[in-house]
Protein backbone atom coordinates (compact mmCIF):
# COMPACT_ATOMS: atom_id res chain seq x y z
CA UNK A 1 0.00 0.00 0.00
CA UNK A 2 1.23 3.38 -0.69
CA UNK A 3 2.38 5.71 2.26
CA UNK A 4 0.74 8.79 0.62
CA UNK A 5 -1.24 10.89 3.16
CA UNK A 6 -4.34 12.81 1.99
CA UNK A 7 -5.71 13.58 5.00
CA UNK A 8 -4.72 17.28 5.64
CA UNK A 9 -6.03 18.00 2.54
CA UNK A 10 -9.26 17.52 3.09
CA UNK A 11 -9.87 13.84 2.07
CA UNK A 12 -11.50 11.40 4.62
CA UNK A 13 -9.15 8.50 6.25
CA UNK A 14 -11.51 6.01 4.18
CA UNK A 15 -10.49 7.89 0.99
CA UNK A 16 -6.90 8.36 1.96
CA UNK A 17 -7.13 4.45 2.08
CA UNK A 18 -8.62 4.08 -0.87
CA UNK A 19 -6.58 5.85 -2.98
CA UNK A 20 -3.71 3.86 -1.89
CA UNK A 21 -5.69 0.63 -2.28
CA UNK A 22 -6.45 2.06 -5.68
CA UNK A 23 -2.43 2.55 -6.93
CA UNK A 24 -1.43 -1.07 -5.72
CA UNK A 25 -4.43 -2.75 -7.15
CA UNK A 26 -4.95 -0.60 -10.23
CA UNK A 27 -8.45 -0.31 -11.76
CA UNK A 28 -11.23 -1.51 -9.23
CA UNK A 29 -14.41 -2.14 -8.40
CA UNK A 30 -15.96 -0.82 -5.12
CA UNK A 31 -16.42 -4.59 -4.29
CA UNK A 32 -12.94 -5.55 -5.03
CA UNK A 33 -11.70 -2.71 -2.62
CA UNK A 34 -14.37 -3.42 -0.46
CA UNK A 35 -13.32 -6.83 -0.24
CA UNK A 36 -9.37 -5.65 -0.13
CA UNK A 37 -10.42 -3.61 2.37
CA UNK A 38 -12.81 -5.30 4.57
CA UNK A 39 -14.65 -2.50 4.98
CA UNK A 40 -18.53 -2.31 3.99
CA UNK A 41 -19.41 -1.89 0.26
CA UNK A 42 -21.47 1.07 1.10
CA UNK A 43 -18.93 2.64 2.34
CA UNK A 44 -16.00 1.55 -0.12
CA UNK A 45 -18.53 3.28 -2.56
CA UNK A 46 -18.82 6.38 -0.62
CA UNK A 47 -15.10 6.94 -0.39
CA UNK A 48 -14.54 6.14 -4.47
CA UNK A 49 -17.12 8.80 -5.12
CA UNK A 50 -15.75 11.09 -2.64
CA UNK A 51 -12.20 10.79 -4.68
CA UNK A 52 -13.71 11.05 -7.53
CA UNK A 53 -15.25 14.31 -6.62
CA UNK A 54 -12.19 15.37 -5.32
CA UNK A 55 -10.33 15.04 -8.35
CA UNK A 56 -8.02 11.71 -7.39
CA UNK A 57 -9.94 9.20 -9.08
CA UNK A 58 -12.02 8.79 -12.22
CA UNK A 59 -14.61 5.74 -13.34
CA UNK A 60 -13.39 3.55 -16.50
CA UNK A 61 -15.85 3.05 -18.90
CA UNK A 62 -16.17 -1.07 -17.89
CA UNK A 63 -19.15 -2.83 -16.96
CA UNK A 64 -19.42 -3.23 -13.80
CA UNK A 65 -18.14 0.36 -13.42
CA UNK A 66 -14.27 0.55 -11.79
CA UNK A 67 -12.42 3.29 -10.29
CA UNK A 68 -8.67 4.17 -11.09
CA UNK A 69 -6.46 6.02 -9.38
CA UNK A 70 -5.26 9.80 -10.82
CA UNK A 71 -1.26 9.88 -10.67
CA UNK A 72 0.09 11.37 -7.50
CA UNK A 73 1.86 13.82 -9.10
CA UNK A 74 -1.61 15.23 -10.58
CA UNK A 75 -3.15 15.76 -7.02
CA UNK A 76 -0.08 17.28 -5.63
CA UNK A 77 -0.67 19.92 -8.78
CA UNK A 78 -4.40 19.82 -7.69
CA UNK A 79 -3.56 20.74 -4.11
CA UNK A 80 -1.10 23.52 -4.68
CA UNK A 81 -3.74 24.90 -7.14
CA UNK A 82 -6.79 24.69 -4.42
CA UNK A 83 -4.84 25.62 -1.34
CA UNK A 84 -3.05 28.44 -3.75
CA UNK A 85 -6.34 29.51 -4.12
CA UNK A 86 -7.14 29.27 -0.63
CA UNK A 87 -4.04 31.78 0.36
CA UNK A 88 -4.85 34.59 -2.33
CA UNK A 89 -8.69 35.03 -0.95
CA UNK A 90 -6.98 35.08 2.74
CA UNK A 91 -4.45 37.61 1.54
CA UNK A 92 -7.61 39.53 -0.42
CA UNK A 93 -9.00 39.72 3.10
CA UNK A 94 -6.32 40.72 4.98
CA UNK A 95 -5.83 43.38 2.59
CA UNK A 96 -8.88 44.79 3.47
CA UNK A 97 -8.42 44.63 7.07
CA UNK A 98 -4.58 46.36 6.68
CA UNK A 99 -1.99 46.18 8.38
CA UNK A 100 -1.64 45.91 12.11
CA UNK A 101 1.26 47.16 14.50
CA UNK A 102 3.91 44.89 15.36
CA UNK A 103 6.35 43.05 13.35
CA UNK A 104 6.36 38.93 12.08
CA UNK A 105 8.33 36.22 12.53
CA UNK A 106 7.47 33.02 11.03
CA UNK A 107 9.73 29.81 11.10
CA UNK A 108 10.29 27.88 7.92
CA UNK A 109 10.55 24.35 8.13
CA UNK A 110 11.43 21.87 5.18
CA UNK A 111 12.40 22.30 1.74
CA UNK A 112 8.71 22.75 0.47
CA UNK A 113 8.32 25.44 2.82
CA UNK A 114 10.70 27.45 1.94
CA UNK A 115 10.24 27.27 -2.06
CA UNK A 116 6.12 28.33 -1.35
CA UNK A 117 6.74 31.09 1.19
CA UNK A 118 9.86 32.54 -1.29
CA UNK A 119 7.57 32.20 -4.49
CA UNK A 120 5.31 33.85 -2.57
CA UNK A 121 7.59 36.70 -1.58
CA UNK A 122 8.64 37.07 -5.20
CA UNK A 123 5.01 36.85 -6.47
CA UNK A 124 3.72 39.34 -4.43
CA UNK A 125 6.47 42.46 -4.11
CA UNK A 126 5.82 44.94 -6.33
CA UNK A 127 9.06 46.56 -6.35
CA UNK A 128 12.81 44.67 -6.89
CA UNK A 129 13.83 42.19 -5.05
CA UNK A 130 17.52 40.53 -4.04
CA UNK A 131 18.19 37.20 -3.56
CA UNK A 132 20.99 35.08 -2.06
CA UNK A 133 20.64 31.70 -3.03
CA UNK A 134 22.67 28.49 -4.89
CA UNK A 135 21.34 27.11 -8.16
CA UNK A 136 19.09 24.56 -6.91
CA UNK A 137 17.19 27.15 -5.30
CA UNK A 138 17.62 29.62 -8.21
CA UNK A 139 16.08 26.84 -10.62
CA UNK A 140 13.72 25.61 -8.41
CA UNK A 141 11.98 29.71 -8.02
CA UNK A 142 12.36 29.64 -12.10
CA UNK A 143 8.48 30.31 -12.45
CA UNK A 144 8.64 33.72 -10.41
CA UNK A 145 11.92 35.14 -11.69
CA UNK A 146 9.87 34.45 -15.39
CA UNK A 147 6.53 36.31 -14.21
CA UNK A 148 8.64 39.30 -12.59
CA UNK A 149 10.55 39.33 -15.85
CA UNK A 150 7.10 39.59 -17.98
CA UNK A 151 5.83 42.05 -15.46
CA UNK A 152 9.30 44.15 -15.89
CA UNK A 153 9.46 43.98 -12.08
CA UNK A 154 13.35 43.98 -11.21
CA UNK A 155 15.19 40.82 -9.48
CA UNK A 156 19.13 40.61 -8.42
CA UNK A 157 20.24 37.38 -8.01
CA UNK A 158 23.38 36.84 -6.31
CA UNK A 159 24.50 33.09 -6.89
CA UNK A 160 26.18 30.76 -4.22
CA UNK A 161 28.57 28.35 -6.08
CA UNK A 162 29.15 27.84 -9.85
CA UNK A 163 26.31 28.97 -12.40
CA UNK A 164 25.36 25.96 -14.52
CA UNK A 165 24.52 28.02 -17.07
CA UNK A 166 21.23 27.21 -17.47
CA UNK A 167 19.41 29.58 -15.24
CA UNK A 168 16.10 31.14 -15.32
CA UNK A 169 17.54 34.55 -14.31
CA UNK A 170 20.78 36.25 -15.12
CA UNK A 171 23.58 36.22 -11.82
CA UNK A 172 24.40 39.98 -10.42
CA UNK A 173 27.69 37.62 -9.67
CA UNK A 174 28.81 34.80 -7.81
CA UNK A 175 29.84 34.46 -3.91
CA UNK A 176 32.25 32.28 -2.61
CA UNK A 177 31.07 29.45 -0.33
CA UNK A 178 33.35 30.33 1.80
CA UNK A 179 31.84 33.40 3.15
CA UNK A 180 28.42 31.68 3.47
CA UNK A 181 30.40 28.79 5.18
CA UNK A 182 32.15 31.20 7.66
CA UNK A 183 28.89 33.10 8.80
CA UNK A 184 26.75 29.54 8.41
CA UNK A 185 28.35 27.21 8.77
CA UNK A 186 27.17 25.88 5.43
CA UNK A 187 25.34 27.79 2.65
CA UNK A 188 22.31 30.38 2.72
CA UNK A 189 19.16 31.68 1.50
CA UNK A 190 18.45 35.45 1.53
CA UNK A 191 15.41 37.08 0.11
CA UNK A 192 15.12 40.73 0.76
CA UNK A 193 11.48 42.16 -0.72
CA UNK A 194 10.70 45.68 0.46
CA UNK A 195 10.21 45.70 4.24
CA UNK A 196 10.38 41.69 4.25
CA UNK A 197 13.15 39.28 4.31
CA UNK A 198 13.27 35.67 4.56
CA UNK A 199 16.76 33.92 5.44
CA UNK A 200 17.21 30.18 5.75
CA UNK A 201 20.03 27.68 5.72
CA UNK A 202 19.20 24.91 2.92
CA UNK A 203 20.42 21.82 4.11
CA UNK A 204 19.00 18.86 1.74
CA UNK A 205 15.69 19.03 2.46
CA UNK A 206 15.83 19.89 5.99
CA UNK A 207 15.79 23.58 5.04
CA UNK A 208 15.45 26.11 8.03
CA UNK A 209 14.95 29.73 8.20
CA UNK A 210 12.40 32.59 8.74
CA UNK A 211 10.29 34.81 6.79
CA UNK A 212 10.53 38.22 8.94
CA UNK A 213 9.17 41.77 8.73
CA UNK A 214 10.91 43.01 12.02
CA UNK A 215 12.55 46.16 10.91
CA UNK A 216 15.54 44.95 13.06
CA UNK A 217 16.05 41.31 11.40
CA UNK A 218 15.52 42.94 7.81
CA UNK A 219 18.26 45.83 8.48
CA UNK A 220 20.38 42.78 9.58
CA UNK A 221 19.69 40.87 6.20
CA UNK A 222 20.54 43.99 4.66
CA UNK A 223 23.77 44.24 6.24
CA UNK A 224 24.52 40.20 5.47
CA UNK A 225 23.86 40.86 1.63
CA UNK A 226 26.09 43.45 1.87
CA UNK A 227 28.86 41.88 3.51
CA UNK A 228 28.10 38.78 1.20
CA UNK A 229 28.17 40.51 -2.35
CA UNK A 230 30.82 43.68 -1.06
Amino acid sequence: MTDIDLTPFGFTQTENIAYGALLHLGPSSGYALAKELTIARANAYQALNGLVAKGAAVTTDDQPRRFRAERPDAILARVIEVEAQKLDALESQIQTVGQQDGAALIQIQGRRALLGIALRTLARAPGEVTCVAGPDLVLALGPAWRRRALDSRPSKVWLVGEDPGNLPVEPEGGIDASKSDKLFNGPVFLLLAGDVAVIARPDGGEESGYWTSDITIVGAARGLLAHLTG
